[in-house]
């Protein structure tokens, strides 16, 4: 009987500790964006933005839509998850799926489409110059399908707030190896066009010595 209470003692341990493990590597609120992400609810997003002095990405999408499916799918297999991982610290993360989306109109500025992606300041005010510059239906100005498109905005709002991209320290450090090609490429034009010069002149000069 003993063993049997510490069969079931053991068991209940071993539950207990898988649902840690589930809780810890599965996010509820990511809704398959990312679990490695700190999503957070909608209702809690701008108490969280208040706090932690940061924007908030909303990005609302629902269970049956192809797109979104897409843009899932897109997102898993994507080589952007770690930028993606990377920016959203920047941010209060929120996806809200099917009942999850606000309902007030200023989340709907040109349309109930969807999947679209909203940028707020952390009182939840629409930041309605951050769009998709790629978008590609004009009238939808906030509905993406390619996670480089939301990296780039990603990246502008964060600019916008005056805080330091990641990414673009790469960029400069790239730019500058670009600039000393640049510099030693036309160091060689040069060169070769001095010795291009000199041919000349010689041709010249044995042409005036062959006249005399």
């Amino acid at each position: 009987m003993q063993l049997l209470f510490g069969l079931l003692a053991l068991s209940g341990v071993s539950l207990a500790f898988k649902d840690d493990i589930k809780e810890i590597y599965q996010n509820p609120l990511s809704h398959g964006f990312g679990e490695d992400i700190a999503w957070v609810k909608w209702e809690d997003a701008i108490e969280k933005a208040l706090d932690e002095n940061k924007p908030i990405f909303l990005l609302i999408h629902k269970a049956w839509c192809h797109a979104c499916k897409a843009l899932k799918k897109t997102f898993q297999q994507s080589n952007a998850r770690k930028a993606f991982k990377k920016l959203s610290e920047f941010f209060i993360m929120v996806n809200t799926e099917d009942e999850e989306e606000p309902f007030e109109e200023e989340y709907r500025p040109d349309g109930k489409y969807i999947p679209r992606l909203l940028f707020l300041d952390k009182n939840g005010d629409l930041l309605s110059e951050f769009k998709n510059k790629k978008a590609e239906y004009k009238k939808y100005a906030y509905y993406y399908s390619s996670p480089a498109d939301i990296l780039n905005s990603m990246k502008d709002v964060i600019q916008h707030f005056g805080f330091e991209v990641p990414e673009l320290k790469r960029g400069e450090k790239l730019q500058a190896r670009g600039g000393k090609k640049d510099s030693k490429d036309t160091k060689e034009k040069e060169e070769k066009k001095e010795k291009k010069d000199e041919k000349k002149k010689d041709k010249k000069d044995k042409g005036d010595k062959s006249e005399l």
